[in-house]
């Protein structure tokens, strides 16, 4: 991905490892200057970081940090870029009274597909295969063959998505190669194009009528004002038919703790694969380490890899030397 011949300068203020050598290697005609991560690590915006950003026009940055630089005065960002995909941590830090932040947002929207298939792929082969029985019965030297050779295939299973932005599209192209059936759940004024890789649609208006038919519910949902708790309730009792496995890569506040503990134990869902939490670090008291058909993993599914930010972010830095419609810009008002 070449650099434009128009450089301008670059700062990069990120904790991903080898982000900064990414960047300076495919904007070579560009100059770069990396924050030092001790200024800005406790997300605090000290007077020293604030000096030593102060000319910026473009900075790459973690979102902790960009949710405290929104409404920073005398500064003189015009772009900035998200090292991640999801943006609830800089929405959160919007303040209505202030109005909009003053420079363009955009995210890293490629390269988490991928991975974020990887892991929902993964954790459905490892259910359906009973890979933690299987563990189990290893350390108990038992050759339980009999029970572990009975199971479900992928051609049998039908998993229904929540979200088909770019990433629910990889995901859904995915288990589509495995062979599953897959279901895509939108709005009913949703304008999205229909994607090859799902074989029938709900609407989300009657998911009480689409959860029945699922093994499996993945929810990869951005964390907006309708998605919050869409989930909570007892919604969740209308899986009792076919008790799917419930598996949230979005984001934690689609379903409170008390509703998705209530129906875990009520075996409305057949368990959970978790890797985003209302609150995280997920707190040590939380039931929901200590429910054996619950998989917890520490908001891993899609970390952020410096090759694919720094791809994301030179193909917007080069759109905005020309003048260019930005990819993956965050609108201010919709909150994604």
């Amino acid at each position: 991905m070449a650099a434009s011949a128009r450089g301008k300068v670059v700062y990069v203020a990120s904790a991903v490892p080898g982000l900064f050598s990414h960047i300076k290697r495919l904007l070579p005609n560009a100059p770069t200057v990396q924050i030092d991560q001790e200024l800005f690590q406790d997300g605090l915006v000290t007077d020293e970081l604030k000096l030593q950003i102060k000319d910026a026009e473009i900075l790459v940055a973690d979102p902790p940090l960009i949710g405290e630089l929104l409404y920073v005065n005398d500064l003189k960002l015009k772009l900035v870029n998200s090292t991640w995909a999801g943006v609830n941590v800089m929405m959160s830090k919007i303040d209505s009274s202030l109005g909009k932040p003053k420079f363009n947002l955009t995210r890293t929207g490629e390269g988490f597909g991928q991975i974020m298939g990887e892991y929902v792929v993964g954790h459905i082969i490892a259910t359906e295969r009973r890979f933690k029985e299987t563990y189990s019965k290893q350390k108990e030297h038992e050759w339980a063959q009999k029970s572990l050779k009975t199971f479900r295939p992928l051609t049998s299973v039908n998993i229904g998505i929540l979200g088909l932005g770019i990433i629910g599209n990889e995901v859904a192209r995915m288990c589509k190669c495995m062979g599953m059936t897959v279901t895509g759940i939108k709005r009913q004024d949703s304008t999205s194009p229909p994607c090859q890789n799902v074989d029938n649609y709900g609407l989300l208006e009657n998911l009480a009528d689409v959860l029945p038919q699922l093994d499996y519910l993945c929810s990869i949902l951005p964390s907006t004002p309708q998605t919050r708790n869409l989930l909570s309730g007892d919604i969740l009792s209308h899986c009792k038919t076919k008790k799917p496995v419930f598996i949230n890569i979005g984001r934690g506040d689609v379903i409170d703790e008390e509703s998705l503990v209530k129906a875990i134990k009520c075996e409305w869902i057949g368990g959970a694969i978790l890797d985003v939490f209302n609150k995280e670090p997920l707190p040590t008291t939380s039931e929901l380490w200590d429910l054996s058909n619950v998989t917890i993993t520490p908001h891993v599914a899609g970390a952020s890899l410096a090759e694919q930010v720094a791809e994301c972010f030179v193909d917007n830095y080069n759109r905005y030397i020309k003048g260019e419609q930005l990819k993956y810009q965050v609108d201010w008002i919709k909150g994604y």
